[in-house]
């Protein structure tokens, strides 16, 4: 067995998952099919228990065991239930999301080959179409279940896999705008992805643009893509386009491909986009680093920095809590404060572009009434979206003289607040 040697990318999707494993020696990400005898990438995000076992499997819906068809009891809607924080009831037993989430991702990863996760992975990103706050606790929490620490495993929205794919590719590809069409059957969506390479580090964004729904006949559907493609790159150059999803096929895409294919860009197909840009993501984090040269302005980004002014070994100073630049669900801090004759936090806000300074004051209504730096308070700040930062203040009291009053403040720092 090799250990911490693998570098794996996970798509979470609504309907299917897929893995892909970083390939050394080629320097690619490479799809891993788990069903066995099949040359399938993609897999059901489904979870099937066997009845009255423990025993759980992932991408079956049924067993030959004795020349039988055996039974298999299925969590309905695995993706809506992980997304969110309620228990879910199988066979009169309630099982919290992130315990699901854990056995779906060790089933999957197991069918592919790793059997023991917290040992062969030495980095590992799951990536989804959205990101909840619930979906964060219940992904870290699978984590830890999985015996994988947080230095080891990532996660990260659909858009920032398509950053992360891209920059993995060939300079030539990305020299000028990238396109992304993400068909979901009908439906297809287009992401513009581009480089401002004026700026240190050079920023890249990405843009969700029009989208449209297809009709099913050929030459109707035909028509309409072409349509999309029109008014989608306008005047605009793009290097590269990407087809992904399923719902895009060459029989009825004549004139659209033609149309897409113009002015020299390259144009790609297939449906592991997400889980390579995630196995890249994973690559970049724990060994490559190669860019370093580049900063994502994602729609996940915190955008401003957040601290305190306070006094600091006798002298006043500013204290940095969250920093600006990172993605919403990895910006958290707790420490643990005293205050100095008042009532009140107050929290300098600097939004990372402009510099911008704001206060943001935070009222402590009915904190026990103290002499000066007698009053200890445990501080947390974490978000919940990335204009959205929830604070929660503890009152500690201050040893056996001023024992602490179980008081705890709970208030939400948002865009509105500044």
């Amino acid at each position: 067995m090799e250990l911490k040697n693998l570098i794996l990318g996970f798509d979470f999707g609504e309907k299917e998952s897929q893995i892909c494993c970083y390939d050394r020696a080629d320097r690619d990400a490479v799809s891993i099919p788990i069903r066995k005898g099949s040359i399938e990438e993609a897999f059901p995000t489904a979870l099937f228990k066997k009845p009255g076992e423990d025993k759980w499997y992932a991408a079956v819906r049924g067993s030959q065991e004795d020349g039988e068809e055996a039974e298999f009891l299925e969590v309905e809607h695995l993706y809506e239930v992980c997304m969110n924080e309620r228990p879910y009831m199988i066979e009169d037993t309630a099982y919290a999301p992130g315990e699901l989430l854990a056995v779906f991702l060790k089933a999957a990863l197991q069918a592919a080959g790793v059997i023991e996760p917290g040992l062969q992975i030495a980095g590992i990103t799951v990536t989804t179409p959205k990101l909840t706050r619930a979906f964060v606790k219940n992904l870290r929490c699978a984590y830890e279940l999985l015996g994988i620490p947080r230095g080891r495993a990532y996660l990260q929205e659909y858009t920032e896999s398509f950053y992360y794919h891209t920059l993995y590719q060939k300079p030539e590809l990305w020299s000028r705008k990238v396109g992304m069409f993400r068909f979901e059957g009908n439906d297809v969506t287009f992401y513009s992805l581009s480089v401002n390479r004026r700026t240190r580090p050079a920023t890249v964004t990405v843009k969700e643009g029009k989208h449209m729904k297809l009709h099913e006949a050929a030459q109707d559907r035909d028509r309409d893509f072409s349509r999309l493609i029109s008014e989608s790159f306008e005047n605009e150059i793009y290097s590269s386009i990407y087809l992904v999803g399923d719902g895009f096929e060459r029989s009825w895409a004549e004139g659209s491909i033609k149309l897409l294919c113009r002015n020299q860009r390259h144009v790609f197909g297939g449906n592991n986009l997400f889980a390579r840009g995630a196995c890249f993501t994973a690559r970049e984090k724990v060994e490559e680093r190669s860019l370093k040269g580049y900063l994502f302005l994602g729609n996940d980004l915190v955008r401003n920095n957040v601290g305190m002014e306070m006094v600091i070994s006798g002298s006043p100073a500013y204290y940095p809590m969250i920093q600006a630049g990172v993605n919403w669900y990895e910006a958290e801090k707790e420490c643990e404060l005293i205050l100095d004759d008042t009532e009140e936090l107050v929290f300098v806000v600097s939004d990372m572009e402009s510099g911008k300074k704001n206060r943001y004051t935070m009222h402590l209504p009915g904190l026990p009434k103290r002499p000066s730096r007698t009053t200890r308070l445990r501080l947390r700040l974490e978000y919940d979206a990335p204009k959205s930062c929830r604070i929660t203040v503890e009152d500690l009291g201050f040893g056996e003289m001023f024992p602490k009053s179980g008081k705890i403040w709970h208030e939400t720092m948002g865009e509105a607040s500044k």
